[in-house]
């Protein structure tokens, strides 16, 4: 009887142990498969949220809207009120743009000429101008240390001891620096968002831009302006170093709004 038990005994033991290394086996080619393919386990978006909402500085777009920390910033606009909500500390990169050193942006200026007119029509009239920005552009991601190095001997670049943005939150998605564009297509259509475009850009694999979306396109970022154009909505990433025109990592998300003759109503 004591025999038959042992007997018993050895055999579930073995059947145990047989069953746990087919488990353990299935789950480790699981997982190299996972890592081979890319597939990476994400928090839901309503801990991204929570995440977002932590950012030092958090940014968000909603369709033709920019909000930074809640308050949100007018393109076409007096530079005055973009430092009122950024903040005064940038460095004038001598190309028309303004390298912010304790926020993780650049903005981009024009003048802007009294009743709208062009550059030479305003020559011709004598016409007034200011200067206001026509474009932010929210870097994401940590610099490599290269870049880092890069940054400090360069007296007129993006602060050198700025993080990017970690979190972006875009008609109510959250993205993240890490996401290629597949996956927040995918987040978008889930959400019933509009989707991005793939573009070709010189400096970039990919631009994935708003343009196209008619949501999007039909959007005025302020009531004041005097003329309706095009808002946008631009994600860009850096190419892949082997020179194939894939996108490698997000480098930036750049709102824009495209009419540079664009007059603010009085």
């Amino acid at each position: 009887m004591n025999l038959l038990k042992m007997k018993n005994v050895k055999i579930f033991s073995f059947c145990l142990l047989v069953f746990c290394f087919t488990a353990c086996n299935g789950q480790s080619k699981k997982e190299e498969k996972g890592k081979k393919e890319g597939v990476t386990k994400r928090p839901a978006q309503a801990e991204l949220q929570k995440l977002w909402a932590k950012e030092k500085h958090r940014f968000e777009i909603d369709y033709c809207k920019l909000y930074y920390n809640g308050k949100q910033i007018l393109l076409h606009d007096s530079i005055s009120n973009l430092k009122r909500i950024i903040g005064g500390n940038y460095k004038d990169d001598n190309m028309g743009g303004l390298f912010y050193q304790d926020v993780p942006v650049f903005v981009m200026l024009t003048k802007r000429f009294k009743g709208g007119v062009s550059a030479t029509e305003a020559e011709a009239t004598n016409a007034s101008s200011t200067t206001v920005p026509i474009s932010i552009q929210i870097m994401m991601g940590e610099d490599s240390k290269e870049e880092h190095e890069q940054k400090k001997d360069a007296p007129d670049s993006y602060g050198s001891s700025i993080p990017g943005a970690k979190y972006v939150r875009i008609n109510g998605v959250i993205i993240s620096d890490d996401m290629m564009p597949d996956e927040i297509n995918e987040l978008m259509k889930e959400n019933h968002k509009p989707v991005f475009n793939a573009r070709r850009s010189w400096a970039y694999a990919k631009v994935y831009s708003s343009v196209g979306n008619p949501r999007m396109e039909a959007c005025q970022p302020d009531p004041r302006l005097k003329q309706e154009n095009l808002t946008n909505i631009e994600i860009k990433y850096q190419r892949e170093p082997s020179g194939e025109r894939k996108p490698s990592f997000m480098t930036s998300i750049v709102y824009e709004y495209t009419d540079d003759h664009a007059e603010i109503k009085p």
